[in-house]
């Protein structure tokens, strides 16, 4: 069910049409969530980075929170999105929030990743769990969320590449007095 306005914009970068296929009979399961899904088409590299896509579709999206995910999410319960966004949505002072994020803090001299989502074919766990949201200072790419105001102050900027854009959004959150997180999920990056 999909109404206006929306609360959520998903936006995703389409490389091969065939993962985007699978991720939109993934999110065909989902209920009780309404959102608008935007498609950044991108099978004959039209374009040069990420930020550069995803401003481009931010500019047109209708939804108060953006949702930027990779076309290779797939939900494990049919309120997968509507926990996750639900959660987010709840959270004091966002700068940007995902499911899978890095505390600023090192573990034995390294980073780590707190996240509960599984990685891979065969479903691997990835990170230490979290069963609450929880402060980070970075989040991944693979699905992260800011509001549509955070994002109009704060566009991507036009580094070019396909890496590190959601760190680099987290950081200049950071900068900008605001709070990052990660939220439990049951999610699958496949």
């Amino acid at each position: 069910m999909m109404k206006q306005p929306y609360d959520f914009s998903l936006i995703t970068i389409v490389n091969k049409d065939d993962v985007y296929q699978e991720f939109k009979a993934s999110l065909a399961q989902q209920k009780d969530i309404d959102y608008e899904l935007i498609r950044i088409n991108n099978e004959h590299q039209q374009y040069q980075s990420a930020r550069q896509a995803f401003n481009e579709a931010a500019q047109k999206a209708k939804g108060e929170y953006l949702v930027f995910l990779h076309p290779d999410i797939r939900f494990l319960d049919p309120h997968a999105l509507k926990d996750v966004l639900m959660q987010i949505k709840g959270l004091p002072n966002l700068g940007v929030a995902g499911i899978a994020g890095s505390p600023t803090e090192l573990k034995n001299g390294d980073r780590v990743i707190l996240t509960t989502i599984v990685q891979g074919d065969n479903q691997s766990s990835v990170g230490e769990k979290i069963n609450a949201p929880t402060s980070v200072q970075t989040l991944d790419e693979c699905f992260f969320v800011m509001t549509k105001a955070f994002w109009q102050a704060h566009p991507f900027t036009d580094c070019p590449g396909w890496h590190f854009y959601a760190v680099e959004q987290s950081l200049v959150a950071l900068l900008a007095g605001k709070q990052n997180y990660v939220v439990p999920a049951h999610i699958w990056h496949t």
